[in-house]
């Protein structure tokens, strides 16, 4: 018998979320994404769309051939076979290079000062962490990510800057994350990738929620080649399984 508590609620009639305590936790999000996942998979005609967020898994379905019961027994039968240690030792952790550069993060001075650190230290801290994906949103390929070192969890700015760059990397409290696009944003920045983490051409993302992103540091002549190359189709993001580390 598992021991996740949750409940169901009927979102009109063609939506129903699955829902779980509402917190930041990598084991029930690991639960959401398996789940979900796993439901696709059995291709149950008229189940159209799943959408994980942190505590909750949206279905989307067509009523006329499913039923919000018959959703919600497969479900149920879902969760009872979910294995945490399967579902954790297959992650995905993806090796992202970032250059920490007072150019690319005009941040790093006040988060280090805010976690009483050096730069440096600041730089070693954020990449020693292996973050995870809990859900994509807010823009096409920005991952929510985490969880930040509580000694650098720095709360986001008070008033946004009117534009990040693509790449941008930064920090909101115990959240990280990476801007895939040009937008506005309000979180902490402490460095930029020169990978292109979107393009409307080929919207295939290379990673997804229920990943692990660990930062790497690079030098700015190390981040003019990776991007070169990247824009060439010649850069492979270096990936392990978290239970083969």
């Amino acid at each position: 018998m598992n021991a996740y508590h949750y409940h169901y609620v009927p979102m009109g009639e063609s939506a129903l979320d699955l829902v779980l305590p509402n917190k930041i936790d990598v084991g029930q999000n690991q639960l959401i994404q398996t789940v979900g996942q796993q439901l696709l998979a059995q291709k149950i005609a008229g189940v159209t769309a799943i959408i994980p967020a942190y505590h909750t898994l949206t279905v989307n379905f067509v009523a006329s051939l499913v039923t919000y019961g018959q959703l919600t027994q497969v479900l149920d039968r879902l969760i009872a076979a979910f294995d945490p240690q399967q579902a954790a030792a297959n992650s995905r952790v993806l090796a992202i290079p970032v250059c920490y550069d007072g150019e690319f993060g005009p941040d790093l001075a006040a988060v280090a000062a805010y976690g009483h650190l050096s730069v440096a230290d600041l730089i070693q801290m954020h990449t020693q962490t292996k973050y995870f994906i809990y859900m994509m949103g807010f823009l096409p390929g920005f991952a929510y990510m985490g969880t930040v070192p509580k000694q650098i969890a720095m709360p986001r700015l008070d008033k946004p800057r009117a534009r990040l760059e693509p790449g941008s990397v930064g920090i909101a409290g115990a959240q990280t994350g990476m801007y895939p696009v040009a937008s506005p944003g309000g979180w902490r920045l402490l460095g930029r990738t020169p990978l292109q983490l979107f393009n409307a051409q080929h919207p295939q993302l290379r990673y997804q929620a229920g990943d692990y992103i660990q930062f790497t540091a690079i030098s700015k002549t190390d981040y003019r080649r990776i991007q070169a190359l990247d824009l060439a189709g010649k850069y492979q993001i270096k990936q392990t399984i978290l239970g083969d580390a």
